[in-house]
């Protein structure tokens, strides 16, 4: 009888995906879900704190040039970069979250400026981003394809649009500028696919690195959206 049943017993185990998940499988969906659980909740921390400096910014009319706002970027992310797996991660990651904040609190000044429906704008361009970032989020974490493929591309694009960025800082061609918007949209919403589905499939472990990753896509996002919102939906 006892052999009878742990005959049974290794039926079971064979035929049930239940049963038969491996040691290796079992650690890598562990692995995962501390990755995301921790991204989200960091995520969560450095949004409300940018958004924190973004209305401070935004009451006492702070803002921030176009290249203290770029040396700083690459300046913060270096050095969240090299300290990714330590306490100092996490302090440059709030202080690159609070370089998004003034940026943003700044940008929303200049709209809120320019345009009489300036609050409409800001709140559409919120709620546009809140759309874009979970549905594309939920898309990256059920998706069955493989887009592990698109950081070279995303990399390309990214250093070309700040190429560009860079050489319309001296032409000033509005033309040229709602056209880098557009394409930062669609580069940044990339990015939340690839980064959402690197962590899913166990290709980051690092939380402060994706969490930092995912809010510069969250305010590229806003800002740019914002951007055009007011080229075409603006009210003098």
């Amino acid at each position: 009888m006892s052999g009878c049943g742990n005959q049974q017993e290794s039926l079971r185990t064979m035929n049930n995906p239940i049963y038969s998940v491996s040691p290796a499988s079992r650690v890598s969906t562990v692995v995962v879900n501390r990755t995301l659980r921790n991204t989200y909740a960091l995520l969560g921390l450095l949004f409300v704190f940018a958004a924190g400096t973004a209305f401070v910014a935004q009451s006492l009319g702070v803002r921030i040039g176009f290249w203290p706002f770029l040396i700083g970027i690459f300046a913060f992310s270096f050095a969240i970069a090299k300290t990714r797996n330590s306490a100092w991660g996490l302090v440059w990651a709030f202080g690159f979250a609070a370089l998004l904040g003034l940026v943003t609190g700044g940008n929303v000044n200049a709209v809120m400026a320019q345009y009489s429906n300036g609050g409409t704008l800001v709140v559409s361009s919120f709620g546009l981003t809140a759309g874009i970032f979970f549905g594309l989020s939920a898309y990256a974490m059920n998706t069955k394809r493989d887009f592990s493929g698109w950081f070279a591309f995303l990399g390309v694009g990214t250093i070309a649009v700040i190429g560009a960025f860079i050489l319309n800082w001296f032409l000033q061609i509005p033309a040229l500028a709602l056209a880098l918007s557009t394409m930062v949209i669609l580069i940044a919403s990339g990015w939340i696919i690839w980064q959402t589905q690197q962590i899913v499939r166990n290709g980051e472990t690092n939380y402060i690195m994706a969490a930092t990753g995912l809010l510069a896509d969250i305010f590229v996002l806003f800002n740019n959206l914002l951007a055009l919102l007011g080229f075409g939906f603006g009210e003098d």
